[in-house]
């Protein structure tokens, strides 16, 4: 099912060849599909499984995840998502990687990910049209003091969601 819905997003970004308005939705189900994405990378890679790989001196384990056998498959997910720079951006962080091709097949950096941010509360999604081709996706997430239980702030977010290369795709995002 989750391919099926990847494939006719796909589908849909190669047909269209202006932009078109976009409705909160479809603008609020692109921002989750990013933070998804872009966790993969920060919080937690793909799903894993137990074979194990040594790349350059760093440990791997094979990718797990249908329809994301090797990293083409992947940068194609991420160019649904993300703007091409952003994508690249994503792979090639550094000298070690997050996911690496071994013999065809993708696998992801062990201890790639780390642990969500206990001192931070709800977040807060807001969008706005900028031109017709730029939406911002403004978000809001509370700051948290040490017992969790009172907001001491808010740190602000701005990510434009623009109609590049006939798809909408976010050219910025952490």
């Amino acid at each position: 099912e989750e391919q099926t819905q990847q494939r006719e997003v796909m589908d849909a970004a190669l047909v269209e060849t202006q932009a078109r308005p976009l409705t909160q939705a479809e603008i609020r189900s692109a921002y989750d599909r990013a933070v998804t994405a872009y966790s993969w990378f920060d919080l937690t890679p793909l799903p894993c499984t137990q074979e194990v790989q040594t790349v350059d001196g760093w440990t791997y384990q094979k990718v797990d995840y249908p329809g994301i056998e090797d990293l083409a498959d992947l940068r194609a997910y991420l160019r649904v998502v993300f703007s091409k720079d952003l994508t690249e951006r994503l792979l090639e962080r550094g000298d070690h990687p997050v996911y690496q091709d071994v013999d065809g097949d993708l696998y992801a950096a062990v201890g790639a990910g780390r642990e969500k941010d206990s001192g931070k509360g709800s977040v807060g999604v807001e969008i706005t049209q900028e031109s017709e081709n730029v939406y911002s996706v403004e978000v809001t997430v509370e700051l948290l003091d040490a017992t969790r239980s009172s907001v001491v702030g808010v740190e602000c977010y701005s990510f434009p969601y623009e109609f590049v290369d006939g798809g909408w795709v976010f050219t910025d995002f952490q």
